[in-house]
């Protein structure tokens, strides 16, 4: 099958174009609503703002304790029933905000909503895994899905910051009220949708189990936690997963309170970073097909590291011309990083773990982001306060860390894992 041929597959049949229709307007719904959530019980209850935010931290530690227990359902149900369950709890979550009658709805509804996004997370890259056919490679169909939520959660953002311009809670039940229509409207479609049957069974056929337990999915989270690699690659993960906050964490908060630039930077450095995402993701993963997953990581790496380099620039005494224009270019270096890092690691997770237990595999994968979203806004937020030069210090070493991490693993994993080799099925 030529490369031509293969890049026309991914939404060559009409359930594939269904399910990537739902995708973005799922996504769409939600990166308009989740940045307004803060604001939003601000303006529609009268809990204090310090309360608020002990619900909203809670809700992110009980998607930590949760985790687990989404990787079980995923293996347990399926994929892609997993994605109907996050979906439907999803809804729920939303819909239990509409209209608050006092704190422990809005405890409930966040908690319901918390479930879902780790349902959601560790489902998904197991349902996508299950999707690649005969010449497609499971990196490039993370790197399509991967510009399909850029665009459309940039998409959600612009719908975010017109509500934010109006300013007033009718609006923002408006934009809730159509992410509930979303989540239960995608629930209905994946509990319809009916994915062409794969010729050799659910998902790739995966790596050689290291474990015998693996292969009939026998042992469970002793198995998962048992292997080593996997876990090595997960802290190594972990630890890069700390670039990624850039665009929603650090950089608001450098560039206007430390830089002194003016509020419209941050959104053009988004703005400039979606846009690079959607145009040049599926390219940049093409490019880099022929290197091993964990040097495609590296690569992503490294350029994380010049960004950084260039963003601690920025604060050298430039003016303010010259910082802006650093600001940039360390956000266009970011965004190389994140495509350059970001499939490959995916990819990585996916084809290293047996296919029987891939749902408890992806739940202490995708632990890696839970762990950093939980505590790198306190990391920092001090580290600001402190010394913005200590930041990128800080940042430097941990995505330093992971991308080297993840070469270390190299020797644990089988070529077949390491390498994105279009998909070949034997009959």
């Amino acid at each position: 099958m030529t490369a031509e041929a293969t890049r026309r597959t991914l939404a060559d049949t009409p359930q594939r174009k269904i399910m990537l229709g739902v995708l973005l307007v799922d996504t769409v719904a939600a990166g308009a609503f989740y940045p307004l959530t803060f604001l939003y019980l601000t303006l529609s209850t009268d809990l204090p703002v310090a309360q608020i935010g002990l619900i909203l931290t809670g809700g992110g530690l009980v998607a930590l304790v949760l985790n687990p227990v989404a990787g079980s359902v995923a293996d347990r149900w399926g994929a892609q029933r997993t994605l109907v369950l996050a979906n439907a709890c999803c809804g729920l979550g939303y819909l239990g905000l509409v209209d608050i009658h006092g704190w422990f709805q809005v405890v409930v509804a966040v908690a319901f909503i918390s479930f879902s996004q780790r349902l959601y997370w560790v489902g998904w890259p197991v349902f996508i895994a299950g999707q690649v056919a005969e010449g497609e490679t499971l990196d490039r169909w993370f790197a399509v899905v991967n510009a399909f939520k850029s665009g459309a959660l940039g998409l959600g953002a612009m719908t975010a910051a017109a509500a934010l311009a109006i300013g007033d809670v009718g609006t923002l039940r408006g934009i809730l009220a159509a992410a509930v229509g979303a989540s239960f409207l995608s629930a209905v479609v994946f509990l319809r949708l009916r994915m062409t049957p794969r010729t050799s069974g659910e998902g790739t056929a995966g790596p050689v189990p290291r474990d015998a337990g693996a292969a009939t999915g026998r042992g469970g989270w002793r198995v998962v936690l048992a292997d080593r690699p996997y876990v090595v690659m997960t802290a190594a993960h972990t630890a890069l997963t700390m670039a990624w906050l850039l665009p929603s964490v650090v950089l608001p908060v450098y560039f206007v309170d430390t830089l002194g630039l003016p509020t419209w930077v941050p959104s053009v450095a988004f703005a400039v970073n979606t846009a690079m995402t959607v145009l040049f993701q599926t390219a940049v993963s093409r490019s880099l097909a022929s290197l091993r997953r964990t040097r495609a990581v590296l690569t992503g790496a490294c350029a994380f590291l010049l960004a950084f380099a260039v963003l601690a620039g920025a604060d050298a005494g430039a003016s303010p011309a010259v910082a802006t224009g650093l600001a940039l270019v360390g956000m266009m270096l970011f965004s190389v990083g994140e495509m350059s890092a970001g499939p490959p690691a995916q990819s990585l997770s996916m084809e290293a773990a047996p296919v029987p237990l891939r749902g408890r595999y992806s739940s202490v994968f995708q632990m890696s982001w839970t762990v950093s979203g939980v505590g790198g806004p306190a990391v920092v937020g001090a580290l600001l306060q402190w010394n913005s030069q200590a930041l990128w210090l800080v940042l430097g070493v941990c995505v330093a860390v992971g991308g080297l991490g993840f070469v270390r693993c190299e020797r644990a994993f089988p070529p077949d894992v390491l390498h994105s080799e279009p998909k070949r099925i034997d009959v």
